[in-house]
């Protein structure tokens, strides 16, 4: 056998397949899997995030930034709305770029750009929501160019400000189905072009010292995203509605949960919650204007998390079930969400939503997949007043119907 050093490429590619087995490991740690299920997830979830890291990451090129879609039917990750599509670019603060839109069929469009503050923590730079943005005509359809600069006049129109520290411009577009449907051709997404305004070089060819420098972003990557799934899941399990115990929904703003602690497992929620870099939360990139409210629910076969609340006026609201990893459940084949332009409300303008395994024959029903532990999220969209609501768990005979 040769003892001759190894390459750069070799090292690189080594010291990333150790990283990805050390990650991997916490999938089993005390802050991770409780079952089989949560554990095969687990590492698909890992799986998902690898290739995610790839494109959204070893690719990435602030200079020459293309948008690419950051969710997907098949990739979930941060707390993914199946009703909405993402898409991120990575900037370099010291250069200016133009977007330019056309919008699509969407219910809400913005545009949103993030850094990292000095904690490592992601903070929102500045943004725009449609209603902000001065659109034009073109063919018909609301056209707009938007300017992306560190140089850009605070409140002057079209414009987002960029921040130094690894500044993201991310894109939201909610619609009225799962983006499957959009996929479909059943709604037109925006058509979304972005360049640098300076003149750069086209790249060279890749180097060692490159391959090493992204097999790294992709570990950071895959390990900070890991983190903050696992970190608000622990923090969302301070705050169980179960049999024993109903609760009014945590709001999640800027970053920060309320906390109401419950007993249970190998280690109390608050331990748990020690192990945990609170400033994960906030990675989660939370967007301007939107809301919020969940429950971790702990669930038997013959239950049902109830989640009852009044409509609010607002752009847009949903009820959805995430899995320990913050992915969405999988909404191309079972009804896993539900928004507002699906839920039938009483008279009075209130909502009754149940979530169980099979529908108990209810209108607004979502499914849980069979979870016995998970997250029950609402999110609305420029809401006023902000949406209340209360989570319990009641048995599936106790359902009377609609």
């Amino acid at each position: 056998m040769s003892d001759s050093p190894l390459s750069t490429s070799q090292q690189a590619w080594n010291d990333f397949t150790d990283e990805l087995k050390r990650i991997g490991e916490k999938i089993t740690g005390p802050t991770g899997a409780r079952s089989e299920r949560e554990r095969a997830e687990g590492y698909r979830y890992l799986l998902r995030l690898i290739g995610a890291g790839h494109e959204l990451e070893f690719e990435a090129d602030r200079l020459r930034p293309e948008l690419r879609r950051m969710m997907t039917p098949i990739r979930k990750l941060k707390g993914d709305g199946p009703d909405t599509l993402y898409h991120e670019a990575k900037l370099d603060p010291a250069h200016a770029y133009e977007l330019e839109v056309e919008r699509g069929e969407d219910l809400f469009f913005s545009v949103t750009v993030y850094a990292r503050n000095e904690a490592g923590g992601f903070y929102v730079v500045d943004h725009l929501i449609d209603d902000d943005i001065e659109w034009s005509d073109r063919g018909g359809r609301p056209f707009a160019k938007v300017t992306v600069s560190a140089d850009a006049a605070e409140g002057a129109p079209n414009t987002v400000r960029v921040a130094e520290r690894e500044p993201v411009l991310f894109l939201r577009q909610y619609f009225p189905e799962p983006v499957h449907a959009v996929d479909a051709g059943r709604y037109t997404q925006a058509q979304l072009a972005l360049r640098c305004t300076s003149e750069v070089p086209a790249p060279g060819p890749l180097d060692e010292q490159e391959l090493a420098a992204g097999l790294r972003r992709v570990i950071d990557f895959v390990e900070d995203t890991a983190d903050v799934s696992i970190g608000l899941s622990i923090y969302a399990g301070l705050n169980t509605v179960s049999a024993e115990k109903s609760i009014e929904g945590i709001e999640i703003a800027e970053g920060r949960m309320t906390d109401d602690p419950t007993e249970g497992g190998e280690h109390t929620p608050e331990e748990l919650a020690a192990m945990v870099d609170p400033k994960l939360v906030s990675n989660n990139l939370p967007g301007p204007g939107i809301q919020y409210l969940g429950a971790w629910f702990r669930l038997a076969d013959d239950e049902a998390v109830r989640i009852t609340g009044t409509h609010v006026p607002c752009r847009y609201w949903s009820c959805q079930i995430l899995n320990r990893y913050l992915e969405s459940l999988d909404y191309r084949h079972r009804p896993v969400a539900i928004n507002d332009r699906q839920v039938k409300l009483d008279a009075g303008g209130r909502f009754t939503i149940y979530a169980s395994r099979e529908n108990p024959g209810v209108d607004n029903w979502i499914c849980t997949e069979g979870l016995h532990d998970g997250h029950i999220v609402l999110r609305t969209l420029l809401a006023d007043p902000l949406m209340q609501a209360e989570f319990s768990v009641v048995k599936l005979a106790e359902i009377t119907g609609a």
